[in-house]
């Protein structure tokens, strides 16, 4: 198997803007910060980032000790949060929705992404720079946080779901509280997966994490704490009060001024001018905050105060300054907030955030913050051994699975059937449409009129052979049965529901199979030198 990398230009789904930020960043320049490229923009971040002031410093990272260590953090993240005290620290954020039992993959190789990159950097730039990781433990779509994706074991993608009864509406992660039923979905979750050496370790250390009574938020923050406990990462779980009281200079400017839309406003008729799509929507009369009263709702600017969309009831710009424990940002004020509180150099991020980060340059030029270098997360497909031996007996690479799905596993089917039947059918064909084509000449020399009606004929000549080509392919499909569930099985693994593996699978099946060393194996195969999305052989 040849293949290793997909570039950027081959994924399918990538949006224009994201494609040319991996590929050609003069176009999209003007929008961010600075190329993630060149190993000489960190530098030049990292005196900008520790200019700015942080009174209260030595505060935060008490409050993130007592954090991780309810987290159950290692010896190593407080090593970790004790450097990120000293003047000359610097961090590497990414942030993710609390997702079940750690999300979908992707978030796993977010955290690997800023792990791997902090080394590199604490070397290029002779300073401690630490790895954090901001918990959006606000989020209050839970439809979106509630269900991690597997392969079971008759081959099929399934979503485990988490369904507590009667939640609020509109309530943020951090307030629901896992009831009982936790334990059930990690039992779907025994039955539906593989057994091996290391099952029961796996689910037991999962189930001391999800424990009922805790919040959903802190069932994954602990289960995070285990997954990367050696690699010292720190989090920051956003929803504790006695971190707003510091953001509390953020809000202000955002409800006294209108900062943020303001700055996206003209931002916004730039990317659409170049044919860009902007990512997060804006709202004139609503700030970038929402208001945490009876669930997380937006606020809307009405006769000198703000009107609770939810509630109808009118807060002054002064009453909500003073509460900043019910104020929650909205994704456009969230980097602002993260970036308050520490000295950020760099921000990694999915196809998505590297979007919406374009709108945000003037916003930090607004908040007078400097804006960190938006660096793409890793990409990454695993290949297991089962499903590389089901390629290879087609002659398939996965590069080609997943950037042409249709077409490959098409042709893979089409293979089946014994090449000289193909070859007879395919003569057949040639034969009959080049006769037909002799006869349609003759005839629209005779009469033109006829030749729309020659054109249909052949049209549906060429249709009737496409739907008997497919009629033989099903037959030869359901006689080779085992052959069908091989390329099902390829299919589910590498594009689960149509979708890249890592915004479906969660890790916990992988650590199940593979034990915990298959970490160590994603982190080592990252190359903040190279982002293009990998194709790793387990």
């Amino acid at each position: 198997m040849t293949n290793t990398i997909i570039p950027p230009e081959k994924l399918p789904g990538l949006p224009k803007l994201v494609l040319d930020y991996w590929t050609a960043f003069d176009k999209v320049a003007s929008f961010y910060s600075h190329d993630f490229r060149n190993w000489e923009n960190y530098a030049r971040l990292a005196e900008q980032a520790r200019r700015v002031a942080r009174p209260h410093m030595a505060e935060i990272v008490s409050i993130l000790s007592e954090q991780n260590r309810s987290f159950g953090c290692s010896g190593r993240t407080l090593e970790n949060l004790q450097r990120l005290s000293h003047s000359d620290a610097l961090a590497i954020v990414t942030g993710q929705q609390v997702g079940l039992f750690g999300g979908p993959l992707y978030t796993i190789y977010k955290a690997l992404t800023i792990i791997k990159l902090t080394q590199e950097l604490s070397h290029r730039l002779n300073a401690p720079v630490l790895p954090v990781f901001y918990l959006v433990s606000e989020d209050h779509d839970f439809a979106e946080v509630q269900w991690a994706g597997l392969i079971d074991r008759s081959n099929q993608f399934m979503r485990l779901q988490y369904l507590p009864e009667r939640e609020q509406e509109r309530r943020p992660v951090s307030q629901i509280m896992l009831k009982p039923s936790i334990s059930q979905v990690i039992e779907q979750l025994t039955a539906n997966t593989a057994d091996s050496d290391f099952k029961q370790e796996v689910l037991k250390q999962l189930g001391e994490c999800y424990q009922t009574g805790a919040s959903f938020s802190t069932g994954f923050a602990r289960w995070f704490t285990r997954l990367f406990d050696e690699y010292g990462i720190i989090l920051l779980d956003a929803s504790d009060p006695r971190l707003k009281r510091f953001a509390v200079p953020v809000f202000a400017r955002e409800l006294q001024e209108n900062l943020s839309n303001q700055a996206m406003a003209e931002t916004n008729q730039r990317l659409a001018a170049l044919g860009y799509h902007a990512q997060l929507a804006m709202q004139p009369k609503r700030p970038n905050v929402f208001l945490l009263d009876q669930g997380r709702h937006s606020l809307e600017w009405e006769n000198g105060g703000y009107r609770n969309l939810h509630s109808g009831q009118r807060c002054s710009i002064d009453e909500l300054i003073r509460r900043p424990e019910l104020l929650s940002p909205k994704a456009a004020l969230r980097p602002l907030v993260q970036d308050t509180l520490l000295p950020t150099i760099a921000y990694v991020g999915g196809p998505g955030e590297i979007a919406y980060w374009a709108q945000l340059k003037r916003v930090y030029e607004a908040f007078r913050l400097p804006m960190p270098i938006v660096v793409p997360r890793a990409g990454i497909t695993l290949i297991e051994p089962k499903v590389r031996r089901h390629l290879e007996r087609f002659s398939l690479s996965p590069a080609e699975v997943i950037v042409n799905p249709e077409t490959t596993l098409g042709r893979a089917k089409l293979n089946l059937i014994p090449e000289d039947f193909r070859d007879r059918v395919a003569a057949s064909r040639s034969n009959i449409e080049k006769e037909w084509k002799a006869l349609g000449d003759q005839v629209a020399r005779i009469d033109p009129t006829l030749q729309g009606s020659i054109e249909k004929v052949s049209h549906q000549i060429s249709h009737q052979f496409d739907i008997l080509e497919s009629k033989i392919i099903k037959s030869f499909s359901q006689r080779e049965s085992i052959v069908t569930e091989q390329l099902k099985a390829i299919s589910e693994s590498l594009l689960p529901e149509g979708k890249l593996q890592e915004r479906q699978l969660n890790v916990v099946p992988f650590l199940i199979k593979y034990n915990w060393p298959i970490l160590t194996k994603i982190f080592d195969a990252i190359d903040v030198n190279r982002l293009d999305h990998q194709l790793l052989e387990l």
